[in-house]
């Protein structure tokens, strides 16, 4: 019989800013602030669980009140999946955006209170970790405005190298000639053994890609990632089928379908799930098991707040191991001024590369809402 101090008694959201130094960002798309939603679900019996998406937290943090908190008030942290397919029932007309994104910071906060009423870690919840530590890489750095897009950009490598990473990914998709100096400057600061990776977030076309790609083949890098549109499924298929190394995407996503369609395609070598995005913890274990089935590794996206970096490492920790000569699976760290990220968690790699999965309940580490207070801009409570 589900016990009544397990079910939610409240459900609180936290909209979060804070702005940076400068505007930065990808090839595409700049920004000058850093912004999230963080939810905070709590039991009858005081037990709290925390998620987070960040993609659109106001709309999400609306759409959250109205309409997907309201279904979950008395439901049971201790059965995430039931939530999880209640909430997915309310949001049919849109399964692949906005609303599996709101349905994500829900099902994360489940997970976490779930472990905090069990006293467990997510992963023992989930079955069990077959690995202590993952091995991180570094993502960044954010593209500079102005005449040099890569201003700088060596001084943040040789700071990545400095600071433990045996693995980099940067962002490229300026101009093929400044893209290849960058890639090659990289791998000349990381030295031959570390891994160096290329993200172009959408930014190029399928033969200008591949044209790159094959100029820079002795810099070695480990993947390309989303050179294209995400959704350009015919386009990923051509450069499955041209490239000379790994292609890697599956960030933007949002459920189960999405990645059957890419995999059913044969148009990536790795997906990239980011769990405040795709559907949370729940949804994050049937796109690995999809993963499994078509023998392609999941190397989790992560940006956002603390929160997602510690869901992922609890993700990461009871992911299948590949046999491949990338160690996956492989966690992202986002290198780039983002305090949302370090007043909750701020990982950092051991002498070795690799970051501790937190065996604490739940995320792994206590998280209290004091630790982010400076940077709330709204605060809601439904009851």
């Amino acid at each position: 019989m589900p016990d009544r101090m397990h079910q939610v008694a409240r459900v609180e959201g936290f909209e979060l800013n804070c702005p940076l130094p400068d505007f930065a960002g990808n090839a595409l798309r700049v920004f000058n602030k850093r912004s999230a939603l963080i939810v905070k679900v709590v039991t009858r019996g005081g037990a709290v669980g925390w998620g987070e998406t960040w993609a659109f937290p106001a709309t999400a943090s609306t759409f959250i009140r109205s309409v997907l908190a309201p279904a979950i008030l008395g439901d049971d942290v201790t059965n995430p999946r039931a939530a999880q397919a209640k909430l997915l029932q309310l949001v049919v007309p849109d399964r692949r955006g906005q609303a599996h994104m709101a349905v994500s910071a829900l099902d994360l906060a489940f997970w976490d209170a779930y472990g905090r009423v069990a006293e467990r870690p997510i992963h023992a919840l989930l079955g069990g970790r077959l690995r202590d530590k993952v091995m991180a890489y570094a993502s960044g750095p954010l593209l500079k405005v102005g005449a040099d897009r890569y201003a700088g950009f060596a001084d943040e490598i040789e700071r990545y190298a400095a600071a433990g990473f045996r693995g980099v990914k940067i962002r490229i998709g300026i101009e093929a000639r400044a893209d290849a100096k960058a890639i090659r400057q990289a791998r000349a600061i990381l030295g031959e053994e570390a891994l160096l990776m290329a993200d172009l977030n959408e930014s190029s076309t399928v033969r200008d890609s591949v044209s790159l790609m094959n100029a820079v083949a002795d810099a070695r890098l480990a993947w390309i990632e989303e050179p294209i549109p995400h959704d350009d499924l015919p386009g990923y298929k051509r450069l499955a089928e041209m490239l000379p190394l790994p292609l890697a995407g599956g960030e933007s996503f949002c459920g189960l379908e999405a990645f059957r369609d890419i995999l059913c395609a044969g148009a990536l070598d790795i997906v990239q799930p980011d769990l405040a995005l795709c559907g949370g913890l729940t949804e994050g274990m049937r796109i690995a098991a999809l993963a499994d089935a078509f023998g392609v590794p999941v190397a989790p996206h992560v940006w956002g707040t603390g929160i997602n970096v510690l869901a992922s490492l609890q993700f990461a920790a009871v992911l299948r191991p590949r046999r491949s000569s990338i160690p996956f699976p492989l966690l992202e760290c986002d290198m780039g001024f983002n305090p949302l990220r370090t007043a909750i968690f701020d990982p950092q790699p051991d002498a070795d590369g690799f970051l501790a999965v937190p065996d604490g309940p739940g995320l792994g580490i206590d998280i209290s809402a004091e630790s982010f207070a400076e940077h709330v801009t709204h605060h809601w409570v439904l009851e």
